[in-house]
């Protein structure tokens, strides 16, 4: 593919649109009315979170958006929010550390990813980039490797799900944890061109470029251009990072309506990424943790994706109480090369440590779209004010997958030795074909009544879904399913003052038939629809820049569970999850140099009804009860700061109980320093991950282990010209 080609049509395309927009249908962006020192407030549709206080250099920020309900006060929203600013994203991100390293501020969230997989934790439910949202829009990431560098904050809401969102296509995830929205960079009322350098593990080099511009009449259009490049080597042992992209953001904005377009395209490699391991039956100890800087790739393993992306969001005005809005969404993404272990994890198969180099090669290409429409509006009765919400969405997703999933065999290996005898060189070649289509097509109507100091949310939430499974001979559909269910959401919140709320809500979630993955004897079958059933009761409570927010919340899903028949693994639909927890938030600033958030969790996870009872009550595998996280800031002045987080995951069990992998606490430590270079303003931060370089198995995808990522130092330059 050329990679210029689509570079150039992801701009000019966007610039097209730009042109195509009338004055009436005006684009959404920060309003920061800075010399009034007024709140900022900018809306960008129903479905992205398009307001926030200024918080300075806070972690986490009092307002966000909550789904269809549009840009929501924590104080005033009956769910668990945790709003992560762009400080926390900056502070946080880099092309060495997995997309849920933002994320593990909030209690809800517990990491479990590897930079090669976007996978996460949501509430105990598996989670990565195709549920999360992208400026409102579902599905337009992948389970790959994400773009954190165009990030300008993540809001994540536990809880309600298909009631206050769009329902996307999600692939090797769903959203019955909440929802996760990531919003994109977009210009301020500060124009500026930045060129940023960054050197990261032992020779990993990045160069980005930011553009952010306000023009025309009255400044109401904008213009954000982020420019990637990364090459090089992380703090792992011949794992090297390969990434190229282009995004373009453009807003325009008036009194009548808002729009916004963000679109992009990106290249990213990663070479010899291997951190994902299985344990054989053979196996009778809980293996110790080898050398986590050590490569456990063959040569020739190679993970490459290249593809675009399109997001659209805009607002219309009928008067000041009503409007309509419309988001759209699409991705074109190819997993070009997956030269990968069998199935994709290195499988230990004794005590010794001993692996066999088993290689694959396959590829994932797809393509998901998304549309929503709606309108919204207030009707005010006497003392009663309803907000009233109707929307209609639909969406698809057609994936590829690979005929003849071959498996050859290339050597041995130990994972203690870290010795591999590779005999044979690594096979790259494969056949795609057709592999199933997803459709969904969806309802919502939400009213969120205020009466006085109360606030009462009724919703319902209606889809049909459809999944058909298609034969690798024959390219016909093999096997198809249709499912559809109706997801009511309700909560009550009472203020008996501006700094204490009670709320009680119930949420669920209704995802699609499950298409078995190539991991299994069954590949290609489809199972029935999960449900999931959330309940919640929580109370918040705010006084001089403190925000403190604790939840009691408890959950039931329809269990999808692995069953081995004749030594084969097979996945089937034949049980029920049960997850209860507690979570505490508390964040705020301790005086006027020191800002802090932190979150405490416990999570009971069982297997509450699994075949014959034979693991009923058991602690589900992967989920350890007790996690936490601490963020603390100090501003010296305004040229230098410090910054530390430390995030502890508890003891977490393997194979129904059968072993436990050993807690373990992890601290990132980092300083910033501003100044001039030639009178242009220029920033310089240092920051080590992992700092005392510890080792630990993080437990993912049930019972598969995650080798940690060791000390990591990242040293960042940037100036504006």
């Amino acid at each position: 593919m050329n990679a210029k080609k689509y570079l150039t049509m992801a701009v000019v395309g966007t610039i097209a649109a730009l042109r195509l927009a009338s004055p009436v249908c005006a684009a959404a962006e920060e309003n920061e009315k800075e010399k009034t020192g007024a709140l900022d407030q900018y809306d960008i549709g129903d479905m992205l979170v398009t307001a926030h206080r200024d918080s300075g250099e806070a972690f986490v920020a009092r307002e966000g958006t909550v789904g269809i309900l549009g840009t929501q006060d924590t104080m005033k929203t009956p769910f668990t929010v945790t709003n992560i600013t762009e400080k926390t994203v900056e502070s946080f991100s880099n092309p060495t550390q997995p997309l849920d390293s933002i994320l593990a501020g909030s209690p809800a969230i517990r990491q479990s990813g590897s930079i090669l997989h976007n996978d996460f934790t949501f509430r105990g439910f598996r989670a990565n980039g195709t549920s999360c949202y992208v400026n409102g829009i579902p599905g337009i990431w992948t389970q790959f490797n994400a773009p954190t560098h165009i990030v300008a904050r993540a809001e994540v809401v536990a809880g309600p799900n298909s009631g206050l969102s769009g329902t996307g296509t999600h692939y090797e995830s769903d959203a019955a944890g909440g929802l996760v929205n990531f919003v994109t960079k977009r210009a301020g009322e500060k124009d500026f061109s930045r060129f940023t350098l960054s050197h990261s593990g032992h020779n990993l080099f990045g160069g980005y470029l930011d553009f952010s511009y306000r023009f025309g009449r009255n400044r109401d259009w904008g213009a954000r251009v982020n420019i990637e490049k990364v090459d090089g080597e992380t703090a792992v042992d011949g794992q090297r990072v390969k990434s190229s992209s282009v995004y373009v953001n453009l807003d325009h904005r008036d009194d009548r309506s808002k729009t916004n377009i963000f679109t992009g395209y990106r290249e990213n490699e990663i070479i010899n990424g291997q951190r994902w391991f299985k344990l054989a039956n053979a196996v009778t100890r809980f293996p110790s943790v080898p050398d986590h800087s050590r490569n456990y790739s063959f040569n020739g393993m190679d993970k490459a994706t290249y593809g675009w992306v399109l997001a659209i969001n805009h607002e219309q005005k009928f008067n000041d109480d009503w409007k309509w809005f419309m988001n759209f969404g699409l991705l074109h993404n190819k997993l070009n090369k997956n030269v990968m272990y069998e199935y994709s994890a290195l499988t230990i198969l004794n005590d010794n440590g001993d692996f066999n180099i088993n290689e694959q090669s396959s590829t994932t290409p797809q393509k998901a779209y998304y549309w929503q429409a709606g309108i919204h509006g207030k009707v005010t009765l006497g003392d009663v004010v309803n907000n009233l919400t109707l929307a209609v969405d639909r969406a698809w997703r057609l994936r590829d997958g690979t005929k003849s999933f071959t498996t050859y065999h290339l050597g041995t290996g130990n994972i203690y030795t870290g010795i591999l005898n590779q005999i044979a060189p690594a096979y790259s070649g494969y056949e795609s074909y057709l592999s199933n289509k997803t459709r969904i097509a969806g309802i919502s109507f939400v009213d969120s009544i205020d009466y006085k100091k109360l606030n009462v949310i009724l919703g319902i939430h209606y889809h049909k879904a459809n999944v058909d499974s298609y034969s690798a001979a024959t390219g016909r559909v093999s096997s198809s399913a249709n499912s559809s269910a109706t997801c009511p959401t309700y909560a009550v919140m009472y203020s008996p003052t501006e700094n204490f709320a009670a709320y009680m809500s119930h949420a669920e979630n209704f995802n699609v038939g499950t298409v078995v993955g190539s991991t299994y004897q069954n590949q290609g079958d489809i199972l029935p629809p999960a449900k999931t059933k959330q309940n919640e009761i929580g109370f918040k409570y705010t006084n001089k820049g403190f925000l403190a927010a604790l939840s009691f919340f408890d959950i039931e899903q329809a269990n999808n569970i692995d069953v081995l028949k004749g030594g084969k693994l097979y996945q089937l639909q034949d049980g029920r999850l049960r997850h209860k927890g507690v979570e505490l938030a508390v964040s705020g600033k301790l005086g006027d140099k020191w800002n802090f958030s932190t979150g405490l969790s416990y999570l009971d996870a069982t297997y509450d009804k699994t075949k014959n009872g034979q693991y009923d009550g058991v602690i589900e595998s992967g989920r350890p009860r007790w996690a936490g996280s601490m963020m603390l800031r100090y501003d010296a002045d305004e040229s230098f700061g410090a910054f530390g987080r430390v995030v502890y995951t508890g003891s977490a069990p393997v194979l129904y109980e059968e072993f436990w992998a050993p807690s373990y606490a992890v601290v990132d430590v980092g300083v910033e320093y501003k100044t001039k270079i030639d009178r242009m303003p220029a920033k310089f931060s240092l920051t080590c991950y992992n700092l005392f370089n510890k080792s630990y198995w993080m437990i993912a995808r049930g019972d598969n282990l995650y080798m940690s990522t060791p000390r990591t130092l990242a040293l960042t330059m940037s100036v504006d010209f």
